[in-house]
């Protein structure tokens, strides 16, 4: 028989029961963290999408929310969701500078590949001689036209046998720069067969190409031409300068004296050098003008203000000494300049 008030074993069972219970609660929820589980329940992902990073309508999921359209780049994607991919992506059509030279040099920049890419506007093409232009984009202007021609235009009017004359031409055409001491001024965009025969805003340089000069004067002739003026054959009426110097009177300044008292455009000295004073008339080849035979390998001569020589050669009213320095020729016609090899 129990005592009074004995509460028996069944309430011991139930506080170690219940005590059980409260350490189990703490137990296993310390146990979900251990393992990696999620300790709040807005950690986990409870809309109906399910996809991924994005969520619902993300783009970078997998799940069932719709793609959201961008601006089009050039990736490979159509980012714009209008079924075409890379169309009018951003940067495309604008201008930009290839790795090529010449007229290969300028581009646009189009998308190919998923990648944007400069493109070169122009293809090369076959070198125009004198224009001073790289069409073949190879990096060097006019490097197609024959050096051995010596003209810019590309045609001969005397020593035309480059076999024979590899080292001197004949070149025609007209230049409006005066004298025949100046450098090229139009990269050698004249000639009578040129698109500027006239040779507007041309000296007389731009009359040989490329690897050629104006003969300096005789002994440069003497040194290219064996014969001087001899062994070309001309067409009739022309006369053809060299930057051979003079002191007047017929006087061709082949020595070595440089007095510009005694060596100037007039003063009729002997022995003297070419020099910037002693520019009096034009010595040359050809078969207009005054023959002479006191100038070395040279022939002919313009005489004072060029009278020996009739249009478009001018010498103007200017310094009666001087005609090297002031001479134009707006015309085709008549000849031209004797182009040396550099």
């Amino acid at each position: 028989m129990r005592p009074p008030h004995d509460p028996g074993i069944l309430p011991l069972l139930l506080m170690r029961v219940s005590t059980f219970a409260f350490a189990f609660a703490l137990a296993v929820p310390a146990l979900l963290l251990a393992c990696g589980a999620r300790s709040d329940p807005t950690e986990f992902d409870l809309g109906s999408g399910g996809g991924g990073t994005g969520g619902v309508g993300g783009t970078g999921g997998t799940g069932g929310g719709p793609p959201v359209c961008t601006v089009e780049l050039c990736n490979g994607v159509d980012d714009d969701c209008d079924g075409v991919i890379d169309e009018e992506s951003q940067n495309a059509g604008a201008d930009c500078i290839t790795d090529l030279p010449g007229i290969c040099k300028d581009g646009t920049v189009v998308c190919t590949g998923g990648a944007l890419a400069c493109v070169q506007d122009l293809d090369p093409k076959p070198e125009i001689c004198g224009n001073g232009i790289d069409e073949d984009c190879n990096g060097i202007i006019d490097d197609a036209c024959a050096k051995g021609n010596g003209c810019s235009d590309g045609t001969r009017e005397a020593f035309v046998d480059e076999q024979n004359f590899p080292l001197i031409a004949a070149c025609s055409g007209g230049w409006s720069v005066p004298g025949v001491s100046s450098l090229p001024q139009c990269n050698h965009l004249a000639g009578d067969t040129s698109p500027n025969p006239s040779g507007d805003g041309c000296s007389a340089a731009d009359l040989c190409s490329p690897g050629f000069h104006i003969c300096k004067g005789s002994d440069d002739v003497a040194s290219r031409s064996p014969g001087g003026c001899s062994g070309a054959d001309y067409p009739p009426n022309v006369f053809f300068a060299t930057r051979q110097g003079s002191t007047g009177c017929g006087i061709c300044t082949l020595g070595t004296n440089e007095d510009p008292d005694t060596c100037n455009g007039c003063s009729c000295g002997e022995n003297c050098k070419t020099t910037e004073l002693t520019a009096n008339d034009l010595f040359g080849c050809g078969t207009l003008g005054e023959f002479h035979d006191h100038c070395g390998v040279l022939n002919v001569t313009s005489n004072n203000s060029c009278g020996a020589l009739f249009w478009p050669w001018q010498c103007g009213d200017g310094d009666l000494c001087a005609e090297a320095h002031i001479v134009t020729k707006p015309g085709p016609e008549g000849g031209g300049v004797l182009c040396c090899a550099d």
